[in-house]
């Protein structure tokens, strides 16, 4: 047994956990019958490297005996610096694009120039002039229109040069002589309304 190449291993110097072999002895397969003259058992080895380990460790740890001196705590980050123009419409701006939430100076000054850019926009318009518009006064049209010859039946002869001749197909609107324009777009109307009353009855 003393000549087993096993012995030279390192890991023999630790108990192994599997068979219970001390320092210095062979591991044992079987309940104890057999010696592993090449190897031992993994378990072993683990607990080879854990002590390993462990004794690093305690070596990085201690220095002529005395425990290692505790790191310098890590210095506190500084506060970021507030770059924001508060008070400003920019300032409302970047505080949009960090997505930082609206402080109220930022807020009352993008109202304020909201405020003035819409009072620019009612001067500009109508050359500032406000109020209540006036409507135009009122455009006889069709019958009501007094060109002579406006409305009749397009049975009459043509009244005038620019007479438009207004007819729908199956309206109980008769054909009709109209100015071009408003009074032409009148009778159309009259005669496209009377053509869908006939359908519907």
């Amino acid at each position: 047994m003393m000549q087993a190449p096993a012995l030279l291993l390192p890991q023999v110097s630790v108990t192994c956990p599997a068979c219970l072999s001390g320092p210095g002895r062979l591991c044992t397969s079987h309940g104890g019958t057999r010696y592993r003259r090449t190897t031992v058992h993994q378990a072993r080895r683990a607990a080879w490297t854990t002590e390993q380990t462990a004794k690093s460790r305690a070596r990085a740890a201690h220095i002529d005996g005395k425990p290692a001196a505790a790191p310098p705590p890590a210095p506190t980050p500084a506060p970021p610096v507030d770059t924001i123009e508060h008070g400003t419409p920019r300032g409302y701006q970047q505080h949009r694009t960090r997505k930082v939430p609206f402080c109220q100076p930022c807020r009352d000054a993008l109202n304020a120039q909201n405020r003035e850019r819409r009072a620019a926009a009612r001067q500009g318009w109508n050359g500032g002039r406000v109020g209540e518009p006036t409507a135009p006064p009122p455009v006889p049209t069709g019958r009501d229109c007094p060109v002579s010859g406006c409305g009749e039946l397009a049975s009459a002869p043509q009244p005038a040069a620019r007479m438009v001749h207004v007819v729908w197909p199956y309206s109980r609107e008769p054909g009709r002589w109209y100015c071009p324009g408003a009074c032409q777009a009148y009778g159309l109307a009259l005669a496209e309304v009377r053509a869908i009353e006939d359908r519907h009855e």
